[in-house]
This record gives C-alpha cells, sequence and structure tokens, in this order.
C-alpha cells in the first residue's frame, strides 16, 4: 500500500494553512492600525496593475510603482503603510508575481538608509540608499565587504597635531 491507495480526508472547516505573506498580513493588521476589508478595497487595482505589467513582460515589478499607478489611474487615496500589506497580498495570491514581487522592510533610525529584501524567509540583498538618494542592491555574499567599504569612505582623517613648542605656555618665575 503506498500513499496514493489511502483515503482522503474531508477537509475541515476550523484547519487551514496560511502562506507566509498571508500570515505577514494577518498578523499586522491591528498592528498598522488596518481592517482586512480597507485592504480587499485597494487589491483588485493593484491586481490589475500588477497582472498588466507581469504581461507585458517586466522582470520586477515594484510594488512603489504599483500603488503610484494606482492614484494615478483609479483616484484613490490612501496611506504608504498599505504597500507591504499588498505587495504580500499579491505574491500570496497570484503565485506568478512571486518572483516579480520583492518585499522590503526599511530600517529606521541610524539605519534609516538599509531595506533588506526579502524572498519567502530568505533574506536575498540588502538595498543601501546612498546620500544622493539613489539605491544600489547589494547581494548577501557581498553585504560585509561593502560595509566595510562604506565606513571606509565615512571616516574622516585625524587633523594633523600642531607641534608642541618647546617654550612654555605661561613664564616661570625663579
Amino acid at each position: 500500500m503506498d500513499q496514493l491507495d489511502l483515503p482522503a480526508r474531508a477537509a475541515q472547516n476550523n484547519v487551514g494553512a496560511l502562506s507566509i505573506d498571508a500570515k505577514w498580513v494577518a498578523d499586522k493588521l491591528s498592528e498598522y492600525g488596518f481592517k482586512m476589508a480597507d485592504l480587499e478595497e485597494l487589491y483588485p487595482a493593484a491586481e490589475t496593475v500588477a497582472t498588466e505589467w507581469a504581461a507585458r513582460g517586466d522582470e520586477l515589478i515594484s510594488i512603489d510603482l504599483v500603488t503610484g499607478e494606482m492614484r494615478r489611474r483609479f483616484g484613490l487615496k490612501f496611506s504608504n503603510t498599505v504597500r507591504p500589506f499588498l505587495a504580500r497580498m499579491l505574491r500570496d495570491r497570484r503565485p506568478s508575481l512571486r518572483p516579480k514581487i520583492e518585499v522590503t522592510t526599511t530600517s529606521r533610525g541610524k539605519n534609516r538608509n538599509v531595506k533588506v529584501a526579502i524572498d519567502h524567509l530568505n533574506v536575498v540583498a540588502v538595498i543601501h540608499r546612498t546620500a544622493d538618494g539613489t539605491e544600489q542592491r547589494i547581494e548577501l555574499a557581498d553585504v560585509p565587504a561593502v560595509v566595510d567599504r562604506i565606513k571606509a569612505a565615512q571616516k574622516k582623517p585625524a587633523r594633523p597635531k600642531a607641534p608642541k613648542s618647546t617654550e612654555p605656555d605661561e613664564p616661570t618665575f625663579p
């Protein structure tokens, strides 16, 4: 007897599986103050734009550009904080878009110029925003060398010390 000969069990209503992306959306909704109904209203517009761009042959689809196009084309108004939710919903509901839509998380504070590109649960790259506003994608294996190079470039050269004079600052009296 092999696995195919076993009778299939009926699906139970209280058992379900979520993808990593769907689980993230469910976990973060209340943290960001969104309701699923709000996201469901925006999703069709995001799906329309993303699928059109995939059909025309775009290799990577930026969720930032998708939301900008949603605003332009459909006149929708929403906070930019919905971007990671829409990206993950697109990846979850349209598996063909998964390799084209990269999910990023942005650091705050001291590391605000660093984003991490995530595919499923694997960090695949770091995206560094330079002082002039351009973004540099750094593959994970190259991160230590690039960090060392950036740190070296940021170090200020030490100021040369003034030569010490042999005369005392104040006159001495015997």
